[in-house]
């Protein structure tokens, strides 16, 4: 992991290499190998969650704000964010990949890469070309907020719970690519690449809730759980499918 690379300053990097490319996507965790239907597109995500509770996410997203690779020698690339912040909206297709941030990376082996979550912000006057951003998201009352979730849950077939969390801290999740390619191997960029190499970033968002009794939980700490929640329940892949081992809960 990156905690364990010594940074490296004055490095020149070398001519040529690939453009590497960066996605993000969110789903339910798998099941038996399966990633299971929680919702359909632009519809509610709804799930149980460990204790029983049938959860139903009305709105909700994440914020992706940036992104940077480390070669194994803890030289930094720091990543173009195509569109500036991502705010994910998670009613989308789950799996549905968004197309986040990317670089020109010179030719050697990277061992790391950085998501940083944080509070969106609506883009300025000038900024606010839907050619040039994200798709500005449908409920504004997420803005400040780097995870916001609001609906609503039941036990049985009793009355909805309603909720509304935010989270407005960042988030510096840090990812290992140092076996991206098989056992001991870091994710390599050769001097020559006929194609861009990609890196696919995934998260649940049916386990913010585990443990939770709606009938008797502290909101405040639910809401100061939730980007440790992120940062354990976000993965890298290679290229574009995402690994569907099981996380333990």
């Amino acid at each position: 992991m990156m905690a364990s690379i010594t940074l490296a300053s004055g490095c020149e990097l070398e001519e040529g290499g690939a453009l590497v490319h960066v996605f993000s996507t969110h789903h339910a965790t798998p099941e038996n190998g399966v990633f299971p239907d929680r919702g359909t597109e632009d519809m509610p995500r709804v799930f149980d969650n460990d204790l029983g509770w049938e959860i139903t996410l009305v709105n909700s997203y994440v914020t992706t704000v940036g992104m940077t690779m480390y070669r194994c020698d803890g030289t930094p690339l720091e990543l173009n964010m195509f569109w500036g912040p991502c705010p994910e909206d998670l009613h989308l297709r789950d799996l549905e990949r968004l197309t986040v941030a990317g670089l020109k990376a010179s030719p050697g082996r990277y061992c790391g890469l950085e998501v940083t979550y944080g509070p969106y912000e609506l883009p300025s006057e000038e900024d606010d070309d839907p050619l040039v951003r994200h798709a500005t998201p449908k409920n504004t009352e997420m803005v400040g907020s780097t995870i916001y979730m609001r609906g609503g849950a039941r036990m049985g077939d009793g009355d909805y719970i309603p909720f509304e969390l935010r989270f407005r801290d960042e988030v510096s999740v840090e990812l290992d690519l140092s076996e991206l390619d098989g056992v001991d191997s870091p994710m390599k960029v050769n001097h020559k690449e006929n194609f861009p190499k990609e890196l696919t970033v995934s998260k649940t968002y049916d386990r913010f809730f585990d443990g939770i009794d709606f009938e008797n939980f502290d909101q405040a700490a639910l809401e100061a759980s939730l980007g440790d929640i992120l940062a354990v329940e976000t993965r890298v892949s290679k290229g574009s499918l995402v690994d569907r081992d099981e996380p333990q809960r």
